[in-house]
């Protein structure tokens, strides 16, 4: 092989490889703000309360997705975490602003129709009757009413104390189980 055309391979070879590592920067240019993003637009908790199971259990550390609701709104079924007084709490948006929600017999009635929620604990029986009965509410708006999955164990938007859900409180939208120590937990995503 004559030294031109050996010149020639070396130059095609470093020339292919500063294409392959231009590539690379560029991917990484693009890729690194969106991951820095979701690192410091994303929170994680411990959950420390069994009124989510069997959807979330206690001690499962959750990933909360803090900037989700700046452009999206919240809506019936979203799993949400928001402040009440020092605790942050975890549960599913059964109505928002707007919307009527009532209790009978142990079944939620949004605007008039019964709701299907097949993530609800079973079997699950209300400890009182005003876990199981309240009359319609309307909600107003920039407020949500929250429910646990199992209602009996779940103190939420059904008791005084717990409602309303200010829009305001709400840190952010459930979006993984980071980790659980329950079977099939670690990973599930929402």
């Amino acid at each position: 092989m004559d030294p031109s055309s050996r010149r020639t391979r070396h130059l095609a070879l470093w020339i292919g490889l500063a294409s392959i590592f231009g590539i690379c920067v560029i991917v990484a240019i693009i890729t690194i703000p969106s991951a820095f993003k979701q690192l410091t637009q994303t929170h994680a908790f411990r959950l420390s309360s069994d009124s989510m199971q069997p959807t979330l259990y206690s001690g499962d550390l959750i990933t909360v997705d803090k900037s989700y609701y700046s452009k999206h709104s919240v809506s019936d079924g979203d799993i949400i975490a928001f402040r009440h007084g020092d605790y942050i709490l975890a549960k599913r948006v059964s109505a928002v602003g707007g919307e009527t929600i009532e209790g009978k017999d142990g079944k939620l009635i949004r605007n008039g129709i019964v709701l299907e929620e097949p993530y609800l604990k079973s079997p699950d029986e209300p400890v009182d009757s005003s876990e199981a009965t309240f009359s319609a509410r309307r909600i107003p708006e920039g407020e949500i009413f929250v429910t646990g999955d199992w209602r009996s164990r779940s103190l939420d938007s059904r008791y005084p104390d717990f409602a309303p859900v200010h829009t305001s409180d709400v840190v952010g939208k459930v979006v993984y189980v980071y980790s659980s120590s329950h079977p099939g937990q670690q990973g599930r995503k929402f």
